[in-house]
This record gives structure tokens, sequence and C-alpha cells, in this order.
């Protein structure tokens, strides 16, 4: 019990810290993340039993880059990310995960993305 009060107490201050609070609900299986301005955050989603999430990312205006990262929400730490552009949807999965709960965050404006397990 007293685990867990700790887990849900360094999640919080994740959610705080990096902004989560106005994220996308939370979901078993994917999230999305999508931004019209600046930067958007998806909900979280955990691990699969691979210890495995995948994260996705595309802009849907022709003049704007960015990037796609994932980012594990229990230590706030990055653990992925690519470059990203209006050409090419791109994805990866990131493997060697222990976490409890990842995110993604887009960047560059028009962003388009989803982090799955």
């Amino acid at each position: 019990m007293k685990k867990r009060i700790a887990q849900v107490a360094v999640t919080a201050a994740a959610m705080l810290s990096f902004g989560l609070i106005t994220a996308a609900p939370a979901s078993a299986a994917s999230a999305v993340c999508e931004s019209w301005g600046g930067v958007c955050t998806s909900g979280t989603v955990a691990a699969n039993g691979n210890h495995e999430v995948c994260f996705s990312g595309k802009h849907k205006a022709l003049s704007y880059w960015g990037r796609a990262e994932l980012w594990d929400a229990d230590t706030g730490v990055m653990v992925g990310s690519f470059a990203t552009n209006p050409f090419d949807d791109k994805w990866r999965c990131v493997g060697g995960l222990y976490g409890q709960h990842y995110y993604e965050r887009g960047t560059g404006g028009y962003f388009y993305g989803m982090v799955w397990n």
C-alpha cells in the first residue's frame, strides 16, 4: 500500500512539472497528441507485456517541422525521439521499458501523433 501511494505521489509530481494536467485522458491502449499551435502532450499509456511503447508523428501543414518525443511520466525522462515533418508518417517503438506511464510530446505546430502499447 505504501509503495502504491509513493507511485501516485511521483506521478502527480510529474504531471504538475510537465504540464500533463491539461493532457488528454489516460487510455489503456492509446492516446492522441494533437496541436494547432505549438506543443501538445498526449494522455498516458502503460508499457505492454513486452515492456514496449510505440509512438508516431506527422505535421498537418507544409511549413511545420518538429519532433515527436516519448516520455516516462513516472521519472520525467525522455526515452525516445525523432524528427517529424509534413511529408512522412513516422513511428517508432521503444523497448526495454519498466515504468508504469508513458506519454508523447509533439513540437513544431500542427502536429498529430499517437502513443500506444
